[in-house]
């Protein structure tokens, strides 16, 4: 049987255009995986050529990564429920169900996957995390200011606490990780964080 014809390419301008392709992207990996998203089909379904996706984002990673990038923080808002504990419980669990959906699944992948062909995959890569870490930061940052953790506490050390495991359990070993697991997690790296020596937390990490 004949494929139905693709659509022609509208003539978008702009935002348009850019959200067209973020959401065609997000669309095609949780329907046809990484290797399934290609610029090819990105395009043809964002209804735009493929010289603009190029355009503007130079290579595929570069558009994978923005697209998760723009996925993962509508799924992840940052809650303020009061507590340092409940804050990080709520971010990190709704982290560890989005790491199972095929879209999450996807970004695993492309988080380990190799540079390959694309130089920059893994500056970008680094990028992508540092940046998600830095929007994280201020559900520390908030334990702090109101007591909960001590005043020298190094952020990202924190997050990285709590995201290793997760990744360990989720993407590696294919196990779950719900709410009760995350508030264990969450309790036992905030636990060493309160009970480590003044100034610890400030140290290189290296």
């Amino acid at each position: 049987m004949t494929p139905p014809p693709r659509p022609a390419p509208a003539h978008r301008r702009g935002a348009a255009v850019h959200r067209a392709v973020l959401k065609a992207t997000t669309e095609l990996l949780a329907t046809e995986g990484l290797a399934g998203t290609r610029i090819a089909e990105i395009a043809a379904r964002a209804g735009v050529h493929e010289t603009s996706v190029y355009r503007r984002w130079g290579t595929r990673t570069n558009l994978i990564l923005e697209a998760l990038s723009d996925r993962l923080d509508t799924e992840l808002p940052l809650p303020d429920t009061g507590s340092t504990h409940e804050d990080l419980t709520t971010f990190f669990t709704a982290l560890a169900g989005f790491l199972t959906t095929p879209t999450g699944q996807s970004l695993a992948r492309l988080a380990l996957a190799a540079a390959d062909d694309e130089p920059q995959s893994v500056q970008l890569r680094n990028q992508f995390w540092t940046a998600r870490l830095d929007r994280a930061r201020i559900l520390v940052q908030r334990g702090i200011d109101r007591g909960d953790l001590p005043p020298d506490s190094n952020p990202e050390f924190l997050l990285e606490a709590l995201t290793g495991p997760l990744h360990l359990r989720i993407v590696q070993r294919d196990q779950p990780a719900g709410h009760a697991y995350v508030s264990r997690l969450v309790a036992l790296v905030l636990t060493g964080a309160r009970s480590a020596p003044p100034n610890s937390h400030t140290r290189s990490n290296r």
